[in-house]
């Protein structure tokens, strides 16, 4: 199965954010050995960084989390200021990088949720104070997808209490300044939150039916909710075929009428379009292209952040932008992948 199968867990954690006067763009270029790259948000003004992977943007557009080396035993999570200097560790034994635990940045840019531990197997949820590298442990598990409200109070969160394909999973909510984690769901079968202006979309899964049931995954279909749990409702519909797993949600638009996803399955990813009054869906970006790594979407909900080609070959790789309303995509950096921006 290919790689891209996981890329949700990275994908559905990343956050809306305002954006900021200078819209700022960060990637990585490289895999063994990898280096942080920043620049404008229109790919202009290139320069290096830091040797290091996984770069995350604060809101602010001030500081890049990134992941320390692959050369190091113990990976670290560090953060640098972006106009560049000298890197701090927040973390030890991090395991949020492109395809396993989440992270997210909170609104104000003190705050990061993320995950340490094995990069397959147990985890624990932290919140982690920026300034003071103080961590709170929120919750232990397998996680999938993380986020935080709109006004920064509180964290949402997808939870699978075992490894097994089909254990429950289900959306938490817990407190930023302290408190006992909520369960929203109780199905047992909700992933991969993103948290919008007035709604929580979510990924519901199902098993699989016909003739491949039996050498097949879970389906996913998005619904939505209210902050609080209720009003849960199903979103998208449509038959998912054999090896492709469905919809992810990534982000929403400010105004809360447009949701982009993530559709991904073996050997395929590539972003699309939901409307969240309706449920219709349409593809984003060139058809040709089966492997979209899709990272994020401005706050005014005209263009998505992505990156072409598969992560594992990152020199046949570009970080592209593509019209929320077209195909046409704009490379920003080449032989680049895993963007992330403050637009």
């Amino acid at each position: 199965m290919s790689r891209l199968l996981l890329l949700g867990g990275l994908l559905a954690v990343l956050l809306l954010v305002p954006a900021s006067a200078q819209a700022t763009l960060v990637f990585q270029r490289g895999a063994i050995p990898s280096w942080v790259w920043v620049a404008e948000d229109d790919g202009t003004g290139q320069r290096l960084l830091a040797a290091g992977h996984d770069p995350r943007i604060s809101p602010d557009g001030a500081t890049v989390a990134y992941g320390s080396p692959y050369t190091r035993r113990v990976q670290r999570l560090l953060v640098i200021p972006a106009a560049g200097g000298e890197p701090r560790a927040l973390l030890r034994n991090w395991s949020a990088g492109a395809f396993f635990g989440v992270f997210a940045w909170s609104p104000d840019s003190t705050t990061i949720a993320t995950t340490v531990g094995p990069e397959i197997g147990r985890q624990t949820l932290v919140l982690v104070d920026v300034a003071t590298g103080a961590t709170r442990r929120i919750a232990t598990g397998y996680f999938y997808g993380a986020g935080f409200s709109p006004d920064g109070t509180q964290l949402v969160y997808g939870r699978k209490t075992s490894d097994r394909l089909w254990g429950r999973s289900d959306v938490w909510v817990v407190p930023v300044a302290g408190g006992e984690p909520r369960r929203l769901t109780t199905h047992g079968h909700a992933l991969y939150p993103v948290w919008g202006p007035t709604q929580i979309a979510y990924t519901r899964w199902s098993r699989p039916t016909g003739r491949h049931r039996h050498d097949d995954g879970p389906k996913y279909h998005l619904w939505l909710m209210a902050p609080d749990g209720s009003g849960q409702r199903r979103l998208t519909r449509g038959r998912i075929p054999w090896l492709l797993t469905g919809l992810v949600p990534v982000a929403w638009s400010a105004d809360g009428t447009r949701l982009l996803a993530q559709f991904g399955g073996q050997d395929t990813s590539y972003p699309v379009a939901v409307d969240p009054a309706t449920g219709a869906q349409r593809r984003i970006g060139p058809r040709r292209a089966d492997a979209i790594g899709v990272a994020g979407l401005s706050s005014d909900g005209t263009t998505v952040l992505a990156y072409d080609g598969l992560f594992d070959e990152p020199r046949r790789s570009n970080v592209i932008a593509i019209p929320y309303d077209g195909t046409r995509a704009t490379v920003l950096a080449r032989r680049a992948a895993l963007p992330a921006w403050t637009r």
